[in-house]
């Protein structure tokens, strides 16, 4: 096929990892390359090809004859991530099954149900089966064990299944505390205090360092220090400043290089915006937004980065603005306009996750408490989703996993708070067969 010849051999041997359900971290084992990189492959597969998951990509590798039909290696996975079809992880089947198989392609693909913003996915089978009750799905929102120190406007990201809380305001003020949560054993640690405590930042993980540019001081300054954790040996380190002080920006991480939008530097707010490459530790102006705007919000959906809501010193904005990395050459317009929310807000947390982006918390003109939204890039739509709380929830952190939305500290009702709620993103019903 077409498609397939765009991918490079590195990509075709991440997907065929995949196929075989291995997770991120054992790709990049088999490949000695970062589990980051891993996820910038997967990126670019995705969009080359695109899918919006790991079970489409699958489909799309069995369909192009990238891995062949049963005869999956004994140790695979397949459920590492999200499910497959029953026909695509049964055991080793005849030729004649096999090619009888991939003539189901599209039944394959048609008993993938996308539901809200996560996947149901059903197993299915080649002989009519009689469908068995299935247990209820529990409830997507759970709590979570608290934040140590409760606090608002922190940098957090996640590394190897951890999540890392970095600075931020608490009660007593700006706070250098650098708290490490295992999803796994659902508890905290505390580790190397951030040299500089700062608040209103972002961090962002590339080839496995932490980095954290700007923030707002204790002093209520913007800073242009740009500070780099090293989670392997729990070690600071500085790169080179941002090119103006800065606070209040909406970050993404898009092919191993930030994007910095907007934000603060201490006299008005900001429609700039800057490229940081870590391999050369350098900084570089890139294509302005449309708008001047701080407490905005960004996420990476299908090769393409969104900013959206933000304030301008008057208003919560409703824009939601999509910006296109290859487009930035000096001849197109890499910013698109794109649906805008139902109500301006700022001061959200916003995740990209199973194709589509999850905005939590943030305020309105209105000061009230604002539903989670859903945006579908897809079909260029916001749908409302069920809310965990019904006080005002601001300066949260929301950080994604494979198949969850961890939605961290922040203030409720203008109070710092430990809160830690996990949201199921991606969830699956099995329909057991009665043959």
């Amino acid at each position: 096929m077409e498609e397939n010849e765009t991918l490079s051999e590195r990509e075709r041997e991440v997907l065929r990892l995949v196929a075989t359900g291995a997770s991120n971290k054992e790709i990049a084992q088999k490949l000695f390359i970062s589990a980051n990189t891993v996820k910038v492959h997967l990126r670019n597969i995705f969009a080359k090809i695109g899918v919006a998951s790991r079970t489409e990509a699958t489909l799309y590798a069995i369909r192009e004859g990238l891995i062949q039909v049963g005869a999956l290696p004994a140790d695979a996975n397949p459920s590492a991530s999200l499910p497959l079809p029953e026909s695509v992880i049964s055991p080793p089947i005849e030729r004649s099954n096999r090619m009888r198989l991939r003539s189901l392609w599209w039944v394959a693909v048609a008993a993938i149900l996308l539901v809200s913003a996560g996947s149901l996915v059903f197993a299915t089978t080649r002989t009519p089966v009689q469908v068995a009750a299935s247990p209820p799905a529990p409830p997507r929102w759970q709590e979570k064990a608290p934040l140590p120190t409760a606090r608002s406007g922190m940098a957090a990201t996640i590394y190897e299944n951890e999540i890392y809380a970095i600075g931020g305001e608490s009660t007593n003020g700006v706070t250098s505390a650098v708290e490490r949560y295992n999803i796994s054993a659902d508890t905290w640690s505390s580790l190397t205090p951030k040299p500089v405590a700062v608040a209103d930042a972002s961090a962002a993980v590339i080839l496995g360092k932490i980095y954290v540019p700007g923030g707002r001081l204790a002093s209520g300054k913007p800073t242009d220090i740009l500070e780099i954790y090293d989670p392997q040996h729990d070690r600071w380190d500085q790169g080179a400043s941002l090119p103006s002080a800065l606070s209040a920006y909406a970050m993404a991480v898009f092919e191993g290089k930030l994007y910095v939008f907007g934000g603060w530097d201490g006299a008005k707010y900001l429609d700039s915006s800057f490229l940081y490459d870590p391999g050369q530790d350098t900084w570089k102006p890139i294509s302005r937004m449309s708008v001047p705007r701080a407490f905005a919000t960004a996420a990476v959906v299908g090769g393409r980065i969104y900013v959206i809501g933000g304030y301008d010193g008057t208003n919560a904005l409703r824009l939601n603005e999509e910006y296109t990395p290859e487009r930035d050459n000096g001849n197109n317009n890499p910013w698109t306009t794109r649906a805008a929310l139902p109500e301006g807000r700022y001061g959200a947390g916003t995740a990209g996750i199973a194709g589509s982006m999850l905005l939590v918390g943030g305020l309105s003109d209105k000061k009230m408490a604002i539903p989670p939204l859903d945006y579908l890039p897809q079909n260029d739509r916001w749908q409302v989703l069920d809310s965990p709380i019904s006080s005002s929830w601001v300066f949260l952190s929301l950080v994604p996993t494979d198949t969850h939305l961890y939605a961290i500290g922040g203030k409720l009702d203008g109070v710092s708070s430990p809160m830690n709620l996990s949201y199921q993103v991606v969830y699956t019903i099995t329909i057991p067969s009665v043959r």
